[in-house]
């Protein structure tokens, strides 16, 4: 796979004062790099401000500029992974593959766009990409600051882990691009053995450690565009994506190791029962959270009966 650097350099303002006078002055910038004129720059602009938060943002940029290159994975990191776009990989596909540095006011890193094109990326194409990295570098730090916003009223505060509330947000948004474009997604149920024992025996506090040693294990066992959730008690939840079917496989083996070899949990007989559900056409988020927990209720009483595959 091929792959280079470029520097993407926008003079902005994260603040609303002088807002006004950043977008002129970023538009006077744009107007020399054809083909979009002053109107275009405008209209655009305005659409990604109307955006609702980071993820709509994120998303009408994506949509953007797979319409100048034919993407095949678009991944942003600017302090946390960001997947926009992810297709299968195919037997035998060479892939070409580019970084832009994203930089706003005085030269500070936002982030990085890494691409992975099916096709080698033209001068032309180049040109007219860095003019929509520009124009996203406007709003993404205002956008980036109210995510981590509204971070902290997502997250378990024991765990750190996503919260119910923010599970069922991401699950119905995850359902909702999957209805448009399929790439696979995987939701898994977790809920630990023998965890009512540990509280009884050794009180709450012992339990909120296990809980959050747990978390940290099952967070080490996905990958970075996977999502972790505590969903309440001794429950927990993934989203695998994009994934295939049996994705949840490696995970459970995975998790499997690393309980057996921890030293606190294992102390403990701490224990996790998985079930898991695919993604399909047509199946809304309640139909997959309902296959999932019957998997789960399969596979603890297939447990309980010393005959889990």
């Amino acid at each position: 796979m091929s792959g280079e650097v470029q520097g993407c350099n926008v003079e902005n303002t994260s603040s609303l004062n002088g807002f006004g006078h950043g977008i002129e002055q970023w538009v006077q910038q744009m107007e020399r790099l054809t083909p979009l004129t002053g109107q275009d720059t405008y209209q655009q602009l305005q659409e990604l401000l109307r955006q609702r938060d980071l993820d709509a943002l994120l998303a009408i940029f994506a949509e953007r500029v797979a319409k100048i290159v034919r993407i095949h994975t678009l991944h942003l990191d600017c302090g946390q992974p960001h997947s926009l776009i992810a297709h299968p990989p195919q037997a035998r596909q060479v892939l070409h593959g580019y970084r832009f540095e994203l930089r706003g006011q005085h030269e500070q890193l936002l982030g990085q766009l890494q691409y992975e094109l099916d096709q080698p990326m033209s001068d032309g194409q180049r040109r007219l990409l860095e003019q929509y990295h520009q124009l996203f570098c406007l709003p993404l730090p205002l956008y980036l600051r109210l995510s981590r916003l509204e971070q902290q009223v997502r997250l378990d505060h024991l765990t750190g882990l996503g919260n119910r509330a923010y599970f069922d947000e991401a699950i119905g948004r995850a359902v909702e691009q999957h209805c448009r474009e399929p790439h696979g997604l995987v939701l898994v149920l977790l809920d630990l053995d023998r965890f009512k024992q540990v509280n009884d025996t050794w009180g709450h506090p012992v339990g909120d450690l296990v809980l959050s040693r747990f978390a940290q294990l099952l967070q080490g066992c996905i990958r970075g565009t996977d999502q972790a959730f505590r969903l309440g008690g001794d429950e927990f939840a993934l989203l695998l994506q994009p994934a295939d079917p049996e994705a949840w496989r490696p995970v459970w083996l995975r998790l499997q190791h690393v309980l057996h070899s921890h030293k606190e949990l294992s102390a403990f007989s701490v224990g996790c029962s998985l079930g898991a559900a695919s993604w399909h056409s047509g199946m809304d988020v309640e139909r997959l959270y309902a296959t999932a927990d019957a998997h789960l209720y399969a596979r603890k009483k297939a447990g309980e009966a010393g005959i889990l595959e």
